[in-house]
């Protein structure tokens, strides 16, 4: 008698750092550094019942972290449909983000911080549903960079993630967008965003982070590496030369009370 023959594992898109396969119901994953503060953030969040991260369960043989497969969309292509950018998306998005931080405010992860941040919000780490209003975002996926944080540096963080930056880009629809975002995250304008602070705080992040892709290639880390022969580090240090340039008009556009 013969049991019954285990999934293949599938392959999944987008990820240039960690290599992420499903298997049956299950996601199989590299293993974030920080796993056990990883583990116990989602475990967290399911007890709560925020329905915002896939569940985790735990290391497998290989060492890999395990989660529940979430059915989905996930727009790893670039712009691959401007729908996952609608202000409908942006809105539901910016509840995400307010649930996330509202679940974590206070709680032991947080410690003396704000809340906990997701602290790598983009489109490629967010699954999406079809609605009437359109895809709509549900989960967020690929929390290896959370941890304790203000609430204006998740908002940032997916201000200029779910934006266009650079040359052909338009500053005052940025700053639309942010305020649209920080908007739907403040229902009833409870004072949680120092709007003022916003575009330095984008700012800051983008600096980091093409700062953060040249060394980590220059220590010979694979991904980091990928990143780097991408292209991403010259096209992300242009979007801060580009956000620097027109810093006046898009704070000048944005409601900063």
């Amino acid at each position: 008698m013969t049991g019954r023959a285990e999934p293949a594992a599938e392959p999944l898109p987008g990820g240039f750092i960690a290599e992420v396969v499903r298997l049956g119901n299950s996601v199989r994953r590299t293993a974030p550094e920080r796993y056990d503060f990883v583990s116990a953030l989602l475990t967290h969040l399911a007890r709560v019942g925020s329905d915002l991260a896939p569940r985790d369960l735990g290391i497998d043989e290989h060492g890999r972290q395990v989660l529940s497969y979430v059915d989905g969309l996930v727009p790893w292509r670039e712009r691959e449909n401007p729908a996952y950018f609608a202000d409908p998306a942006l809105v539901a998005l910016a509840g995400l983000i307010r649930r996330l931080h509202d679940a974590c405010a206070g709680s032991l992860l947080a410690g003396d911080a704000e809340t906990v941040c997701h602290g790598d919000l983009s489109p490629k780490n967010t699954v999406y549903r079809d609605f009437p209003a359109g895809p709509l975002p549900i989960v967020f996926l690929d929390w290896d960079r959370a941890g304790p944080g203000r609430r204006i540096e998740d908002v940032a963080f997916a201000c200029w993630h779910w934006a266009e930056l650079g040359d052909e880009a338009d500053p005052t629809e940025l700053a639309r967008r942010c305020a649209l975002l920080c908007d739907a995250y403040e229902l009833r304008a409870e004072g949680l965003l120092p709007r003022a602070k916003l575009v330095g705080v984008m700012l800051a992040q983008i600096e980091g982070t093409w700062r953060g892709i040249a060394a980590g290639a220059e220590r010979d880390e694979p991904g980091m590496r990928r990143l780097r022969a991408a292209g991403t580090v010259e096209t992300v240090r242009g979007w801060h030369d580009w956000l620097r340039r027109y810093r006046q008009t898009i704070e000048s556009a944005l409601d900063l009370t």
